[in-house]
């Protein structure tokens, strides 16, 4: 038998998350916080409605009034994720594996720079700094934990001296930029028969 909902225990459980989402941000690191007022707001609405129905005595939580309607593209805590994104910024580039990295990624063979995902390691320090220059919120929220970047840092430079104590032959390289020029002149080739 299915369990009757108790929508004045979930009304509570709303307006509770509705205002920690308004003070502290939301947990999905892809949508702004507006986005998880939203919703939050829109359970809250179906939750008074069901209570309505019900015909009994009211929680006190109902008489509540509703939240208010924020834009979707609100962010919570905008001045701590900006201080933070800075401290971080600063962190990054001060780490001793990300300017290892750094120093070593141009020189890398094609092969081991793919497979190390150098550039992509390296890349969130470029895109924090983009986030802070354009005062992208959205983004700056993926950074408030940033030992999550700095490991990543230090895993690639772990893949890459496992990876350069076990060279790629010098024809395997020469293969792929073999197949580079072939690919570019493919290219080339198209761009002239247009």
């Amino acid at each position: 038998m299915k369990k009757k909902t108790d929508y004045g225990e979930r009304l509570k459980e709303d307006y509770k998350k509705w205002d920690t989402i308004w003070k502290t941000g939301w947990s999905d690191p892809n949508y702004p916080d507006g986005e998880g007022l939203h919703g939050v707001r829109d359970q809250i609405i179906s939750d008074k409605r069901e209570l309505e129905k019900t015909g009994g005595e009211l929680p006190e939580e109902y008489r509540r009034p509703l939240p208010m309607e924020m834009p979707r593209d609100y962010m919570a805590g905008v001045k701590e994720l900006w201080y933070q994104g800075i401290q971080t910024y600063q962190s990054y580039l001060t780490d001793e594996n990300y300017q290892y990295l750094c120093q070593v990624q141009e020189s890398l063979p094609k092969q081991v720079r793919k497979e190390s995902y150098i550039d992509n390691v390296t890349g969130y320090t470029k895109r924090l700094c983009h986030a802070l220059k354009q005062k992208d919120f959205l983004t700056l929220s993926l950074y408030k934990y940033p030992e999550r970047y700095r490991e990543s840092f230090q895993e690639c430079r772990q893949r890459i001296n496992t990876m350069m104590a076990d060279p790629i032959s010098p024809e395997q390289d020469r293969a792929e930029e073999q197949l580079d020029l072939f690919q570019m002149g493919l290219k080339q080739l198209g761009n002239r028969q247009r």
